[in-house]
């Protein structure tokens, strides 16, 4: 359980070779180019000539038909699965290679593209609008401007482009016009959405139009090349849902495309941090140390062995080496409340094992409830069993599966299920003993931070610094467990023979903290005030215990949700057939309510109470995280043969 130790390399091959080592990296997977290299002499910055706006364009039409083929589905009736949708079909490289060589990627795009015209065309001097390019125009919209009857008439050049600029802002206005030409006044026919008639004619005022008839205007034809556009546009879109169903048989095998074209962006991309000269390119990044022997196999395959490949382990301090984290099954279900926070820098420890069993005990503790943590678990549990989700949504469904467990067992504790819906016997009763969970919180609250004194003793002695472990630990220890004594007699007297002996260790570690907390300052006075401040700290201590208050309070504020849902159940099951039915209803819609509202609170604290009181006693962050040579998946999650 920590961070994998990199090894940094740098690679020399033939330039040829380049595209075919970089398909078998991303096979490969576990490599990461630097960002920037230092120059070499007869070297220069890998020259690419490949067109991105091209690759983006492609992905952004396969991502259009893709949305519309769902909505056609939804149209015609075909219900979509919310767990599928989050889910990612599982294909090798082999499989993917061989769809996307098998197909012709433009030739389905070309037929797509026939249901759209371009936005703005010159039809015999006339620039005509269409507003149904906009993906929101319905085709009951367009139906409706056929009945609507054009407004014509001649407009002033200096209004024009005033003019063209309103009516193109309203979006549902189909209109042409005349540029401006020698003449004082340019020619316009405009067909509004009847909903905005009379907003055009109001503009029809204020820009001085003077209306005319087509054939006063001479422009018949004209009319009628626009009313053509229309039911033509309506004639497409009547044969669209039969089209698209067609291209439905093409949807898998866009998105092998989609995926392919997102790998092949992303060597292309990485190539741009090369450096080339006349037949040889240069390279650096970082491979696990692990497998820099594996990486060398890929290389010297691909190359026929002709490189010159040197690997060395990366330096403990660089700020530069990437952060990839390994842990158990349990732990690693924690790692994106780590991440959220900062990646570790490569010299520290790993924080993910030392949080996650207390985030997982603090948001049983605010949750509480043995019917959630029932629920989160079985429903967590069969998505991650049946369902291949996206690595983001799995890493939080299994987040999710693993602190349903401390949600029923302080459930229990309560005597909470589904809002004591199901009578349980409490050992403390979180209706009543407020007192008690409260000194219980702040209890946790303090070996919460006692822990992470603790974690900074231990990364003191692992760095060689022991002597600080006395100044910036143990003075604490002693100064916040006199304080502890002392302040606990306000609730009970247990503590009392030993306020004496409490007084004194306190004190000492007070003067202790004064005495050395200052030790970077330069004079005798600035230690003293350094050492006076750092004590004033204190308080933040006080502050940071109060904090664990909320562990009582939400922990209150969810079982009185659930509780009130079931008084409101009760009332409404008296009523006969109909008030069981509603109270069914009501009893499933509010407790899912209350599960999901009191569940985020329990999860955004938790991780407060991690990052602000307990990783402010030792974690620093900063590190960035290493990136694997493949592109994200968003349909198709790829896998090695």
């Amino acid at each position: 359980m920590a961070i994998v130790k990199m090894s940094e390399f740098d690679l020399l091959i033939r330039n040829k070779d380049v595209d075919a080592l970089l398909l078998a990296l991303q096979r490969y997977k576990n490599v990461m180019f630097k960002d920037k290299v230092a120059e070499v002499a007869g070297f220069s910055l890998y020259e690419s000539t490949y067109d991105f706006e091209d690759n983006a364009d492609k992905q952004n039409h396969i991502q259009s038909i893709l949305k519309r083929l769902d909505e056609v589905k939804k149209k015609a009736g075909s219900k979509g699965n919310l767990f599928q949708d989050l889910g990612l079909k599982t294909m090798n490289f082999n499989e993917l290679d061989q769809i996307v060589s098998d197909t012709d990627l433009d030739n389905i795009l070309d037929m797509y593209a026939e249901h759209y015209e371009s936005a703005t065309h010159l039809v015999e001097n006339f620039n005509i609008h269409f507003p149904w390019e906009d993906a929101d125009f319905s085709t009951e919209l367009l139906k409706s401007l056929e009945n609507v009857k054009p407004i014509i008439g001649k407009v002033p050049n200096e209004h024009l482009d005033e003019l063209v600029e309103v009516l193109s802002e309203l979006k549902d206005i189909y209109f042409m016009y005349e540029p401006k030409k020698e003449e004082e006044a340019s020619i316009m026919v405009v067909i509004p959405a009847p909903i905005y008639c009379d907003k055009v004619y109001v503009l029809v005022d204020k820009y001085e139009v003077e209306l005319r008839s087509s054939i006063s205007l001479h422009i018949e034809k004209y009319l009628e090349v626009m009313k053509m556009y229309l039911r033509r546009t309506l004639d497409k879109r009547a044969n669209m849902d039969d089209r698209m169903s067609r291209l439905g048989l093409y949807q898998e095998i866009l998105k092998a495309h989609y995926e392919a074209l997102r790998n092949e962006a992303l060597r292309e991309e990485s190539k741009q941090k090369f450096l080339s000269s006349e037949h040889v390119t240069y390279m650096s990044g970082w491979v696990y140390e692990e497998d820099w022997e594996a990486f060398e196999a890929v290389v010297s395959k691909v190359t026929e062995s002709v490189y010159d490949l040197s690997l060395e382990k990366a330096e403990a301090t660089s700020p530069e080496i990437p952060i990839k984290l390994r842990n158990n099954k349990f732990v690693s279900a924690f790692e994106p409340i780590t991440n959220m926070y900062s990646q570790p820098r490569y010299d520290e420890l790993d924080p993910t094992p030392l949080l996650a069993p207390f985030y997982a005990f603090f948001f049983g503790m605010m949750l509480a409830d043995v019917g959630y943590g029932l629920v989160m678990g079985i429903v967590m549990f069969l998505a991650q069993k049946y369902l291949n989700l996206k690595k983001g949504t799995k890493d939080m469904v299994r987040l999710l599966m693993y602190v349903s467990i401390p949600t029923a067992f302080w459930g229990l504790i309560y005597g909470s299920f589904f809002g004591g819906i199901v009578p349980m016997k409490a050992l403390v009763d979180i209706g009543s003993e407020y007192n008690t969970i409260l000194v219980l919180a702040l209890g946790f609250g303090i070996v919460h931070l006692f822990y992470g004194l603790a974690i900074k003793g231990y990364i003191y002695f692992k760095n060689d610094k022991k002597r600080y472990i006395i100044y910036d630990v143990i003075l604490w220890y002693m100064t916040l467990l006199g304080a502890v004594v002392l302040v606990s007699q306000m609730f009970t007297d247990v503590m009392a023979p030993y306020t004496t002996l409490a007084t004194i260790i306190m004190v000492i570690g007070m003067v202790g903290i004064v005495l050395t907390n200052g030790r970077d300052a330069k004079t005798a006075g600035g230690k003293a005030a350094s050492g006076l401040y750092s004590l004033y700290g204190l308080t933040n201590y006080i502050g940071d215990v109060v904090s664990y208050s909320r562990l009582m309070a939400l922990g209150l504020s969810g079982a009185s949700i659930g509780l009130a849902f079931n008084m409101m159940v009760d009332m409404v099951s008296g009523m006969g057939f109909i008030g069981v039915i509603f109270g069914v209803f009501l009893f499933i819609g509010g407790h899912t309510f209350n599960l999901l509202i009191s569940g985020l609170s329990s999860y955004v604290h938790s991780a407060r109470l991690t990052y602000v009181e307990f990783f402010g006693k030792f974690f620093v962050g900063g590190g960035r995280a290493f990136k694997e040579f493949i592109a994200k998946p968003t349909y198709i999650d790829l896998e090695e043969e």
